[in-house]
């Protein structure tokens, strides 16, 4: 038996919301994004694909948006997403990501909305950055913002970016990094060469964020 779309997503969200309730979460080095978004600077939140489950924390007095597979999972995760205030716009790397990617442009540029980027998605390879949010960062002028979700206790899950679902009552590390320069200082033009300098600088500084966090969540 298939069950409407809108009672799936209805489902869903509850049970997401369940769990997100039960979880003891903790911040680290909030306070640089707040103050970005105090001084109306733009920034980009890059994630890993499997640590995303416990973004909505991230938008805490945010308007931010993400970037939604146009799949039918993808509708589901709009909904959800949609339910917790954080917008989505519709591409991937494979179906629409250019125009996707443009309209975050024309988004961040018209409010004060900050992207957030699964920088390794929707397929992998597992941890290695691609071009989405670089691109991004040099058309809406804005800041890079590493960030790493560390779970004590969840169930991995056997898909390609081994995704974690945290199990209920268990705690969460959210661990932003330094903020890198504006988009234009950062990622200055789109040739091969800036883009692969950009790229290894985000795995390096997203690596970097895994150090010393065991037992701090």
């Amino acid at each position: 038996m298939h069950l409407p779309p809108a009672l799936t997503s209805a489902l869903c969200s509850f049970v997401y919301s369940s769990i997100c309730a039960t979880l003891r979460i903790k911040e680290e080095n909030r306070a640089a994004v707040d103050e970005l978004n105090k001084r109306g600077e733009r920034m980009i939140c890059c994630l890993w694909h499997d640590e995303l489950f416990s973004l909505i924390p991230i938008a805490r007095q945010l308007k931010v948006a993400a970037i939604v597979s146009p799949s039918r999972d993808g509708d589901m995760l709009a909904r959800i997403l949609a339910s917790k205030n954080v917008g989505a716009v519709r591409g991937s790397s494979r179906h629409g990501g250019m125009n996707a990617l443009l309209s975050m442009t024309h988004l961040m540029q018209r409010e004060l909305v900050h992207a957030v980027i699964t920088v390794d998605g929707p397929a992998g390879p597992w941890h290695k950055v691609k071009n989405g949010a670089l691109f991004l960062a040099n058309n809406a002028n804005a800041h890079i913002l590493p960030v790493r979700i560390f779970h004590r206790n969840a169930v991995q899950l056997p898909t390609w970016d081994k995704f974690q679902v945290p199990l209920p009552f268990s705690s969460a590390l959210i661990r932003f990094g330094v903020p890198w320069e504006n988009g234009k200082e950062a990622v200055p033009d789109l040739e091969e060469s800036t883009l692969a300098a950009a790229r290894s600088r985000l795995e390096h500084d997203m690596e970097a964020l895994a150090s010393d966090c065991k037992g701090k969540n």
